[in-house]
């Protein structure tokens, strides 16, 4: 097997994991800055306003949308080990996403119990349709989806490292070449 026939396999693997990357980026964005632009065009959460900074927006958005940008930034611009960081990085973004409102209560208020205190989540007006869509919207689908890009981000990278180990180790003839000539060289 060539190292020509490997390059279409590594070119494609990377494409794939910078779309990886795109995905948790666009998702990083969304979740970071829906409570701050949702509510102006009709997306909340409860009574929630546009653009009002709370501690909740930071701890529940902000944080793991910054985690999930600068994650997917690195899964799209570095070398493979910046790029597995950045998976890891934008994993925990997304899983950030999905835990946090539930976490919430441990550093919050002790009158503000699981989701009651979450920016509306509790209380909210409406069907119980558009409660359930503004809870996958606003954390746990945003949250599930980046983990997903970001999980399949971290899987090529390395099914694409197992793959460079498995062309090196399928050239035998090479490998006991190398070998033997190291094993003179010492004599």
């Amino acid at each position: 097997m060539s190292l020509r026939s490997q390059a279409p396999v590594h070119s494609q693997t990377a494409g794939n994991v910078r779309v990886a990357g795109a995905v948790a980026l666009v998702l990083g964005l969304w979740g970071a800055l829906v409570p701050l632009i949702g509510p102006s065009f009709g997306y909340r959460m409860g009574s929630a306003q546009a653009q009002i900074w709370s501690e909740s927006t930071v701890t529940l958005h902000l944080v793991p949308g910054v985690a999930a940008v600068l994650g997917a930034l690195l899964i799209m611009r570095g070398r493979r080990a910046i790029q597995t960081l950045g998976a890891l990085l934008a994993t925990a973004g997304g899983i950030w996403f999905v835990i946090a409102p539930s976490m919430r209560p441990l550093w919050s208020d002790p009158g503000m119990s699981g989701m009651s205190g979450m920016s509306g989540m509790s209380g909210m007006s409406g069907s119980a349709m558009s409660t359930a869509l503004s809870a996958l919207g606003y954390h746990y689908g945003i949250g599930a989806l980046v983990t997903v890009a970001a999980a399949y981000a971290l899987g090529a990278l390395a099914a694409r490292g197992s793959s460079s180990d498995a062309h090196v180790e399928s050239r035998p003839e090479e490998s006991v070449a190398v070998r033997s000539s190291l094993v003179d060289s010492k004599r």
